[in-house]
């Protein structure tokens, strides 16, 4: 016995297969771009954790690691919390103090001292800037 369905009934059940098909690719798609654009940003985000890292566990040259340490910082703050890096580290603990970031502030303090007072740059220094901004990372 063969099973007739009228052409009334079937454009409109065709119509929406075809709809809902076309739906799923475009939410699949989306899917497919937004989990690209996380794996990217987890990727760039742990460079800064790695670097930083890097510096804690491995100090060679105080001067050249805090400039490292400087340029992970500048860039973190302007890429991530949308800073200006023009801004100085005063300027931005100020930022960070209206903000409510106590840590982000007193970071930022700590490395205006030593980076701006002309203050010897050692590593016990850097140790403790690079322990606070990876502090600053983990909480991120």
């Amino acid at each position: 016995m063969a099973l007739l369905i009228p052409i009334q009934t079937l454009i409109p059940i065709a119509l929406v297969i075809i709809i809902l098909i076309v739906v799923l690719w475009i939410l699949f798609n989306k899917n497919k771009k937004i989990t690209h654009k996380l794996v990217s940003e987890k990727i760039r985000f742990n460079r800064y954790k790695k670097g930083v890292e890097g510096l804690k566990n491995n100090p060679t040259n105080p001067k050249k690691d805090f400039e490292a340490l400087n340029q992970y910082a500048r860039a973190f703050f302007k890429e991530y919390l949308d800073l200006d890096y023009s801004k100085t580290y005063l300027e931005l603990e100020k930022e960070f103090t209206k903000q409510k970031k106590p840590e982000y502030a007193e970071f930022c303090k700590l490395i205006s001292d030593i980076k701006y007072k002309g203050e010897k740059k050692d590593i016990k220094d850097l140790i403790m800037l690079t322990d606070k901004f990876y502090q600053i990372l983990e909480s991120y």
